[in-house]
């Protein structure tokens, strides 16, 4: 019995108060029968004295030696405890250091979003620049091809007009019995000084609504330019966004600058436009100007003016003007045609309207590429 107890108490770290109360219960009656037991058999109560001495002798070693331990190593986990203590306050130092730069990156977004809209508002310009450059080439090349074209036509043209004007010149002068005192280079000379009037304006009568001399268009009683808020008018785009458009106003109709695609454009085949002449005069004829078929990129000119009428006016708000002539431009003809108004017709207009009735087959738009009104001015 005392080899059990004091096993129990020496095996088990926590003494037998840690043991269930069954097993209690169960050795404290086995215990007593026990002792019961060895009261009949004469045994001394001495013995239970020595056991009960014994375990609590035991129970005080294996208190202090707990404590002992306990002081050994309470220094090892204070030391770890300590380590781990100031790892996490390192770590607490560098995360508020990350957030000390994290708040100066974001007190610096809104300057560096300004910087960098600069820096782009300052480059567009010039990427704008090599991109339109590198067009700009293309388009260059071709335009000093079609100069070419022409100033060859024109020269070609400009010498059968010498030579056939000269040989009419001395055939008339032949016929009324001017043989002598005129020579060829005199011929030649009277051919070239009617040339250089010719070729001042091409036809040789003044042109009251050129806008350099003071023409103006009325935009309020025009028809609305072909390509606004559609995609037909040229734009440029930086990255696929469009920055701006170009459209062709009717001002290039009181323009003397022709060449391809140099004109404004109408929707459909039916359009108008008013003109403020620089004077007010009594009208006599008009011109109007398209691009040869020759000049075409197409070899054809189907957005040309076919049918159209010549109006008077007196004042902006006078709804219908007087009809002054009816026209039709011939696509197969020269480029430049004068169109003579032949009515009886003496009143002065400086409002003139030109109103478009067809064209030669294109389905969305007409060009006008110049028009010209030309008359006496009041005296």
């Amino acid at each position: 019995m005392a080899s059990l107890a004091y096993g129990a108490w020496y095996f088990y770290p926590y003494g037998l108060q840690t043991l269930p109360p069954a097993v209690l219960s169960w050795w404290a009656a086995k215990g007593s029968s026990r002792t019961e037991d060895r009261w009949e058999s004469g045994q001394s109560p001495s013995y239970f004295q020595e056991l009960e001495s014994g375990v609590v002798h035991k129970t005080s070693e294996w208190h202090s030696s707990s404590q002992e331990g306990f002081v050994e190593k309470r220094p090892k986990q204070m030391g770890s405890l300590e380590a781990q203590l100031v790892g996490l306050r390192q770590e607490l130092v560098a995360l508020s250091q990350s957030q000390a730069e994290v708040e100066k990156e974001l007190h610096l977004g809104p300057e560096k979003m300004v910087a960098l809209r600069n820096e782009v508002e300052s480059n567009v310009p010039g990427w704008i620049q090599q991109v339109f450059h590198l067009k700009l080439g293309e388009v260059q090349a071709q335009l000093c091809d079609l100069e070419h074209r022409i100033l060859r036509y024109v020269t070609e043209e400009q010498d059968k007009s010498v030579s056939k004007a000269a040989a009419i010149l001395r055939l008339s002068l032949v016929k009324e019995g001017v043989t002598r005192g005129v020579t060829k280079e005199e011929v030649h000379q009277i051919v070239e000084q009617a040339l250089k009037k010719y070729s001042a304006d091409r036809i040789g009568l003044v042109d009251y609504a050129l806008e350099s001399s003071g023409a103006s268009i009325v935009s309020s009683r025009s028809s609305q330019t072909y390509g606004m808020r559609t995609e037909w008018s040229g734009h440029f785009t930086l990255f696929g966004i469009p920055l701006w458009r170009y459209f062709q106003s009717p001002r290039l109709i009181l323009q003397p600058d022709v060449y391809p695609g140099n004109c404004w454009a109408f929707r459909g085949h039916q359009g108008f436009v008013v003109v403020r002449l620089s004077a007010r005069i009594q009208l006599t004829a008009i011109t109007l100007e398209h691009v040869l078929k020759a000049l075409s990129p197409t070899a054809d000119i189907p957005s040309a003016p076919k049918d159209f009428v010549i109006l008077g006016l007196n004042e902006d708000s006078q709804a219908d003007g007087v009809a002054l002539g009816q026209f039709t431009y011939d696509n197969a003809g020269e480029a430049i045609q004068t169109f003579h108004l032949e009515g009886n017709d003496t009143a002065l207009y400086q409002l003139v309207e030109l109103r478009i009735l067809s064209n030669w087959g294109h389905p969305d738009y007409t060009c006008i590429y110049r028009f010209r009104v030309h008359g006496k001015p009041a005296t």
